[in-house]
């Protein structure tokens, strides 16, 4: 029998203070303080959220729960800026009081939490001049959009993961919103029908609009005529939101050596005919050619690019029908914009925003010859990474001073494990990547990882961490540990049931920490270096070092 104050974990013998609660969901509520049941009340007796049905959600998961502890409401003057463009946030919006102008004007004043600022990494500080307030004087703006009482906006980005396309700003002095976190939009659109509709519709709507702002495709198009073309146009979405689970699950299921461009879902086969140009709203998509009957990879587009355009000029050129001469694929999932061939050639072949966008079906970023790198690329889904961790390993000698140098940054826990997958000489390390399109976010239930405000680097709180490994087990890249949590004494720390405390752990560029990822500035054989891996000609010229 153990003595008074001892607990057996396993076949370790743990001293009573190092027993800890282990963290629970809500065990603090989003904004710090619970919203007041006077106004759950009125949410609930209201057609704030629409029709959702309380009775939709399972008794321990409730809507007054939802409401109470993963909305808070926000209180603004008038000229107060509730977002602004170009920052990473994924909160839903809906008016209670007072009014909203959404436009592609800055904000009057700082965004929200943009206090944190100086405390950035001074590495990060000239990437950052004229991230928010600035706009390319060539772009089409979209008129200014005011939203009244339970109105709802925000929900795009929350969608995509992608930074803000516009700045919000209070129209009225006692403005009040309902700012719905991610996790608690995830439940509302997981439970309710009623709710996910609502979103799904004004998604596809608003996505149309801004897409087509943002590619400045009609940079000289006037906004009410950009506003009739958006509505000539359609959106459409191919693969999974979710697309992290799917990918592990067929790569699992396939067989050794099975092509992944297989189990990708086809958007237009090549040859087929071509009725409009694709706009990629978000996500990626495989451009790929078929001989022999062998489909193989030549490409890829993300957000911005274009499929089609030059079949499309060429058809109206000869006059013949647009035919697709390659083939496209969506990898993860693509949301995408059909833009009319009459539209492409009135205002698109037309004007001088034609020139400089290149083969859209072939985008140029993928000059060298050798294609088999772009099928790693692509087939391991690394054409997410923003910032992943390359290893040479012709130069790498082993030293592990980058491990040891993450060590010290972090109190003594390296954030990355020197492993990865290779192709040829290189080797891309487990570590976070930073991702395009971060899937680990989508399933944490206190929004502990999220995206940073100004930089979007993915990080995550310790404080709202409650070690659930939901966002490990969703990483597809398997570059984020669950870690053993150690008190001032340095003792593991052991949950009320006796299993170890942990919390989530992994790369975060070294935040706080001046002069930029203290792996890379350690490694004395420059064999380490961290790559946007869409950039396939640096990575192909640290390849052909060999």
């Amino acid at each position: 029998m153990p003595s008074p104050g001892i607990v057996i974990a396993g076949d370790r013998t743990l001293a009573q203070g190092n027993l800890v609660r282990k963290p629970h969901r809500w065990d603090t509520a989003f904004g710090r303080e619970r919203i007041h049941s006077d106004w759950v009340n009125l949410i609930l007796s209201s057609q704030i959220l629409g029709d959702i049905d309380p009775a939709d959600f399972p008794d321990d998961l409730s809507l007054s729960d939802i409401i109470t502890n993963d909305c808070k409401i926000r209180w603004c003057s008038r000229g107060e800026t509730v977002y602004a463009a170009g920052s990473y946030e994924t909160s839903i919006f809906v008016v209670l009081n007072g009014g909203v102008r959404v436009s592609d004007e800055p904000g009057t004043e700082q965004v929200a939490g943009s206090s944190a600022l100086p405390q950035l990494n001074a590495w990060l500080s000239p990437l950052l001049k004229g991230t928010f307030g600035h706009r390319d004087a060539n772009v089409t703006r979209l008129p200014t959009v005011r939203l009244g009482r339970y109105e709802m906006f925000g929900e795009v980005e929350a969608l995509t993961r992608t930074p803000r396309s516009n700045t919000a700003i209070a129209d009225a002095d006692k403005t009040a919103l309902l700012e719905i976190t991610w996790p608690g939009a995830r439940e509302l659109l997981h439970w309710s029908d009623a709710f996910r509709y609502r979103v799904e519709e004004l998604y596809r709507a608003r996505s149309v609009a801004v897409g087509l702002k943002e590619s400045g495709l009609f940079a000289n198009v006037r906004p009410e005529t950009l506003a009739a073309i958006a509505q000539e146009c359609t959106f459409e979405r191919h693969g999974s939101f979710d697309w992290s689970h799917v990918y592990q699950r067929e790569n699992a299921g396939k067989a050794q050596g099975e092509p992944v461009i297989g189990h990708e879902p086809l958007i237009i086969e090549q040859g087929h005919y071509l009725e409009d140009m694709f706009l990629i709203r978000a996500g990626f998509a495989r451009v790929t050619e078929t001989a022999h009957d062998n489909e193989f990879s030549v490409g890829f587009l993300e957000s911005g690019d274009v499929f089609g355009l030059t079949e499309i000029e060429e058809s109206l050129l000869f006059g013949s029908h647009p035919h697709a001469g390659r083939g496209l694929r969506s990898v993860g999932y693509t949301d995408l914009i059909r833009i009319p061939e009459h539209i492409v050639g009135k205002f698109i072949l037309s004007g001088p925003q034609r020139r400089g966008r290149g083969v859209a079906s072939a985008p140029g970023r993928v000059s060298h010859e050798d294609l088999s790198l772009l099928d790693f690329v692509v087939d391991n889904r690394f054409i997410n990474a923003t910032n992943a961790m390359v290893i040479d390993t012709t130069r790498c000698v082993g030293c592990d001073d980058c491990v040891r140098a993450c060590a010290a940054a972090h109190d003594g826990i390296p954030r990355f494990v020197r492993t990865g997958r290779t192709y040829a000489n290189l080797m891309v390390t487990s570590a976070c990547m930073h991702c395009t399109d971060p899937v680990c976010l989508i399933d944490c239930p206190t929004g502990a990882i999220h995206r940073d405000a100004f930089t979007g680097s993915v990080v995550i709180d310790d404080d709202t961490c409650i070690g659930c490994a939901t966002c490990s087990s969703a990483c597809p890249y398997n570059n984020i540990q669950m870690r053993e949590v150690r008190g001032p004494d340095g003792a593991i720390l052991v949950d009320e049931d006796g299993s170890t405390h942990l919390k989530a752990s992994k790369c975060d560029l070294c935040a706080g920490h001046s002069g930029g990822p203290a792996c890379q500035r350690a490694c004395p054989h420059d064999a380490l270096t961290r790559i946007d891996i869409r950039d396939m000609d640096m990575l192909a010229d640290r390849q052909s070092r060999v």
